[in-house]
């Protein structure tokens, strides 16, 4: 199948038209209208209903352009790489972590790298748990490594060491619990109103564990996917966030009118370096992790300082 078709398609999707895709492409409107007949009848499917003289794109179409967005971000990964050969400056590393990882972790520990090997190149990109694993999974879209919390739901083609383990804490607006012990909070923790976390992330599934154990309803009045956006309603008084440590201390530190309260040691997250089995580790994705390990050693420390002032 010819490449090119999918670049006309892209086209199109994009600009809604014809004759907006032939612009783009400096081609002729039959041209453009030639080349998507031919991509579906190769695909055996439509692509666009054809409407009072418009194109509307059907469902499969919506499926087919984020397919088409991942193979032309790989196909500019590639000559990017090869240009790259050709000067000589070949080494480059792609990571993609989730953004609580990425918030601090990953930037302290690439500029730990970047100390000693100033001339590594990094790509890095943020998902969610799951996308991480699927990314990973996906060798042909090139990525090196990814940072997940946890690395158990990972297919049988994705590796993973471990980092470390980061404490779960809770998130208040200032003054609503006082100074609550980690005891007494694990146990009525469930009796407060929470924002919780939805159940495709690593915490959300932990909490929703605990929670039925605890006799917990399991209809929180919010639930949303981010730690940060988790921590950002604790502090609007919309109820307690219950998140990891390095979101939690890096709200802290870029808001004041938060509170950080202790839970039971026994609520840890693992933090796992994934990558692709068959690409196997190279050298620099080796000394990335012990750049990682540090990084995270670096911002467990400012958590205990912090929680030890209280």
């Amino acid at each position: 199948m010819n490449y090119r078709l999918f670049e006309v398609f892209h086209a199109v999707m994009l600009s809604g038209s014809v004759s907006g895709a032939a612009a783009e492409l400096g081609v002729s409107q039959p041209s453009v209208t030639k080349s998507i007949k031919q991509l579906e009848t190769e695909l055996g499917y439509l692509l666009f209903d054809r409407i009072s003289g418009r194109l509307r794109p059907t469902p499969a179409a919506l499926v087919l352009l984020k397919e088409t967005e991942r193979a032309r971000s790989a196909f500019e990964d590639l000559t990017a790489s090869a240009l790259r050969l050709r000067s000589g400056a070949s080494r480059h590393l792609r990571i993609v972590t989730t953004p609580a990882l990425g918030l601090d972790i990953v930037p302290d520990a690439v500029m730990a790298f970047r100390s000693t090997d100033p001339d590594m190149r990094f790509t890095i990109s943020t998902r969610h748990s799951g996308e991480v694993l699927s990314e990973i999974s996906r060798p042909a879209y090139g990525f090196d490594m990814g940072l997940v919390f946890d690395a158990s739901t990972r297919s049988v083609s994705v590796g993973a060491i471990p980092i470390g383990q980061v404490p779960v804490v809770c998130v208040s607006k200032r003054g609503t619990l006082g100074n609550i012990s980690a005891e007494e909070l694990g146990k009525t923790l469930f009796q407060h109103e929470l924002v919780a976390l939805e159940a495709t992330e690593p915490l959300g599934r932990m909490l929703a564990e605990i929670g039925v154990a605890a006799g917990w309803r399991g209809d929180p009045l919010i639930r949303v996917q981010t730690y940060q956006m988790a921590c950002s309603l604790a502090r609007r008084g919309a109820g307690l966030a219950i998140v990891d440590a390095m979101s939690a201390i890096h709200a802290a530190e870029h808001d004041p009118g938060i509170d950080l309260h202790a839970l039971p040691k026994a609520l840890t997250l693992p933090v796992n370096m994934v990558y692709p089995l068959g690409k196997g580790l190279d050298v620099p994705v080796r000394a990335l992790i012990d750049d990682l390990s540090a990084s995270l050693r670096k911002r467990l420390a400012v958590m205990s300082r912090r929680m030890e002032s209280r």
